[in-house]
């Protein structure tokens, strides 16, 4: 008696972890008050995140970067932004946002502030 036994090639997929989805470039492509009304914006610059917990904004139109460093967990993402006078840091500048992933290409972020816009939708471009 021969048995054969045959196994689909589906790939599996590993498990979502939002600390390495984040990794890598973002533009901005809407936002709004709410998640039901949403403005397409033009591109302007992007945001990387780097495995290092630090990200740099780069604007099309300047060609420079800025800096600064981030926090992310399960629900929330923390910019750090410095204020910084004769190159020395003065003040740390927290900006919290509650993030949610979808398909692992947008990342819609909800700034925990009173805000004009409180939302921001961010599409992975590399």
């Amino acid at each position: 008696m021969l048995v054969l036994l045959v196994t689909g090639c589906e790939k599996d997929e590993a498990p979502f972890d939002p600390k390495n989805a984040i990794l890598g470039k973002w533009e901005l492509v809407q936002q709004g008050t709410s998640l039901d009304v949403l403005f397409d914006v033009p591109s302007q610059g992007y945001t990387e995140y780097l495995d290092d917990k630090s990200y740099r904004y780069y604007d099309y139109e300047t060609e420079e970067y800025t800096y600064g460093d981030y926090t992310l967990n399960d629900s929330l993402l923390i910019y750090y932004n410095y204020a910084v006078e004769n190159g020395e840091i003065m003040d740390t500048i927290p900006i919290r946002y509650f993030h949610t992933f979808r398909d692992r290409r947008i990342l819609i972020l909800d700034i925990d502030a009173l805000a004009i816009f409180d939302f921001f939708i961010y599409k992975k471009i590399e």
